[in-house]
C-alpha cells in the first residue's frame, strides 16, 4: 500500500493525539470527524490517504487540537507550504 504522507506532519500530529486521547478510539474520532469510513484516521495516521480540507474543522474538534494548526498541516500536504504560512498569518 502506497503512503505517500507518511512523513508528514499531520500524520505525526495525528498519530500523537490518537495516542493521548486514548480510550478514545479511531472509530469515535473518525465518526466525531464526519467520515463515512471508519478507517479514514488510520489511513491518515499512515499516511495512506490526506486529509480533505472540509474536514479540518470537525477532525480539530474531534481530536481536541487547533483547527488553524490541522489548517496549516493539512495545507502542508496538498504542497501550498508557502501558502499555508500566508493563510496563518493573516488568521
Amino acid at each position: 500500500m502506497s503512503r505517500p504522507y507518511a512523513k508528514s506532519r499531520l500524520a505525526a500530529l495525528l498519530r500523537k493525539r490518537t495516542l493521548e486521547l486514548r480510550p478514545k478510539s479511531q472509530i469515535d474520532i473518525a465518526t466525531e470527524a464526519g467520515f463515512q469510513n471508519p478507517n479514514m484516521v488510520s489511513m491518515l495516521k499512515s499516511g495512506a490517504a490526506k486529509l480533505p480540507l472540509d474536514r479540518v474543522p470537525a477532525l480539530a474538534a474531534a481530536l481536541e487540537t487547533d483547527p488553524r494548526l490541522l489548517l496549516r498541516l493539512a495545507l502542508e500536504q496538498e504542497g501550498f507550504e508557502t501558502a499555508a504560512g500566508a493563510i496563518d498569518e493573516v488568521l
